[in-house]
């Protein structure tokens, strides 16, 4: 099912032209995903994309799959705008499974530095904004990611998914964790989950 979904979206395209590799889009559309002070709305996003849900699903999520192609701050805001039009079952809607390739791509999922852990964070932070159970299994190998911020990052996605779950895998790291602004958002995660540190 996701490889089919994906490869629909990614068929799609941008309504921009593509040009080689990078996607190239219009300015309308660069306009609405460059704000730095709050992510836009759906109605906004609609707007630059002819007034269509359904075309600015697809060129949001071919944006956010970009995979370096376009500007990042672009590719990010992208990433947190597909929190919009996820749709119930979110679980198999094309914005989550987007969500989730970016999440689970060795290129993200693995990196070390740079820009991917900005766009693994995006992409774990919008995870938890879905709130979709499952997606546990997602955040809570990142509790061991090299990153300190991607290991805040998943413990803050973790509380905000509510998954009680988590909780065994956010004590452990807990014990093990050496970063004082990890410990905090583990201990946030716990509070927020009902299991408080004691």
């Amino acid at each position: 099912m996701k490889r089919s979904v994906l490869a629909g979206v990614l068929a799609l395209g941008v309504s921009a032209a593509a040009y080689g590799d990078a996607l190239v889009l219009s300015q309308p559309v660069i306009n609405a995903l460059t704000p730095i002070d709050s992510i836009p709305s759906s109605n906004q996003l609609n707007s630059v994309f002819n007034g269509s849900e359904t075309e600015a699903l697809s060129n949001l999520t071919a944006i956010a799959l970009s995979q370096g192609t376009v500007d990042l701050g672009v590719q990010l805001r992208a990433i947190r705008a597909l929190t919009h039009y996820c749709r119930t079952p979110c679980g198999t809607h094309e914005a989550h499974v987007a969500l989730e390739t970016i999440a689970t791509t060795p290129r993200y999922r693995d990196a070390q530095a740079g820009s991917d852990l900005l766009v693994l964070r995006a992409a774990l932070e919008a995870l938890g904004v879905l709130r979709i159970p499952g997606d546990v299994a997602i955040l809570v190998p990142q509790l061991d990611h090299p990153s300190r911020d991607i290991r805040a990052a998943a413990a803050h996605a973790l509380r905000d998914l509510g998954n009680t779950q988590a909780i065994p895998a956010l004590r452990a790291r807990y014990q093990l964790e050496q970063s004082d602004q990890v410990k905090i958002a583990i201990s946030n995660a716990l509070r927020v989950l009902g299991q408080p540190i004691q």
